[in-house]
């Protein structure tokens, strides 16, 4: 995993991923990244990372982008902004609690960071309040 920051996109899995979202014109790349069932034992740090990223672009179209979104991802929400994403929502409500959970490679990543563990699990846990409201 090559992260460089601690906002969604500012890893390779996940900017990697944006190009398959941008290749799309409906959910599906969004639905393949939220897959709870999928991930009922250890939850790998990309399918993490890509759980993140979708969780971002829902949050984008439903609410507004949040900071740091890359110029491609607010491009996709912004001509994507008619799609309907509330059937999405319990599925990356779950991913999002999965990726903070103790069986997540992310979550242990992060908690190896002691500066930055802290800022990083706000962030996931406020995308979380965004989409529960």
């Amino acid at each position: 995993m090559g992260a460089w920051g601690m906002k969604t996109f500012e890893n390779d899995t996940a900017s990697d991923w944006i190009w398959d979202l941008e290749e799309s014109n409906d959910t599906s790349v969004l639905e393949s990244a939220l897959k709870p069932e999928e991930y009922e034992g250890y939850l790998e740090g990309p399918d993490g990372e890509n759980a993140l990223a979708a969780c971002e672009i829902i949050n984008g179209i439903l609410n507004n982008p949040r900071e740091g979104l890359p110029d491609n991802a607010i491009a996709w929400i912004t001509s994507h902004s008619n799609l309907d994403m509330t059937p999405l929502i319990p599925g990356a409500l779950k991913m999002l609690k999965r990726v903070l959970a103790d069986n997540s490679e992310l979550n242990e990543l992060w908690a190896e960071n002691e500066t930055d563990y802290p800022a990083w699990k706000s962030g996931v846990e406020e995308l979380i309040k965004l989409l529960s409201n």
